[in-house]
């Protein structure tokens, strides 16, 4: 099951987005690979795909082929992870954007661990909180390291950033959000890692 951790990037693929909640904590791998100064993430899903089969890997493999365009491929990586690994899912970029999406493997523990909310459509404002803010992250030192190269050709400073999310939660103020929704909209990794 993939979900989005923003409601309005869930309502980008289905004009009803089907709501859950969490009843327990759920471990899974964190699959980032890297961010860069405006927090668009690199997912680490071809590399870690790459380094289990080497026999199949490929060095122009993207998160969507692996995720989305062969089946075979991502259900082959799944199953592999939770059957040798015991992992269940992961947290990864979706498409290598801002954006944050995570994947639960097993069915059955997800009958335990998740609870339907509701069906919402696109103009309901519930669920404006992006749940990335309640998520505990324990990034690698790997990642610490390339994000840190990827700031520096920047000469990007986390008050860089601050002021790059004020100046967005002013414009979307503008365009009717409240400062709270626009804040909401606009939390990303970089924000939530203070990096």
């Amino acid at each position: 099951m993939f979900f989005a951790t923003k409601h309005f990037v869930a309502n980008a693929f289905n004009d009803n987005v089907q709501v859950w909640k969490t009843t327990t904590d759920i471990k899974v791998l964190f699959l980032v690979e890297h961010l860069n100064w405006l927090s668009w993430t690199t997912s680490a899903l071809p590399s870690l795909f790459n380094s289990i089969f080497k026999e199949e890997s490929n060095s122009n493999f993207d998160d969507l082929d692996i995720k989305h365009w062969d089946i075979v491929r991502r259900n082959k990586l799944v199953r592999k992870l939770f059957d040798d690994y015991k992992i269940s899912g992961w947290l990864t970029s979706l498409e290598n954007k801002v954006e944050l999406e995570i994947c639960l493997f097993d069915k059955q523990a997800n009958s335990k661990q998740l609870a339907f909310v509701e069906t919402s459509d696109r103009n309901k404002k519930i669920n404006l909180k992006d749940s990335l803010e309640k998520i505990k992250l324990f990034p690698t030192k790997n990642f610490y390291i390339k994000t840190t190269e990827q700031l520096n050709q920047h000469a990007s400073t986390l008050t860089d950033h601050k002021k790059f999310i004020n100046a967005g939660v002013k414009d979307y103020i503008k365009l009717g959000m409240t400062r709270t929704e626009a804040k909401h909209h606009l939390f990303d990794l970089r924000t939530k890692l203070k990096i």
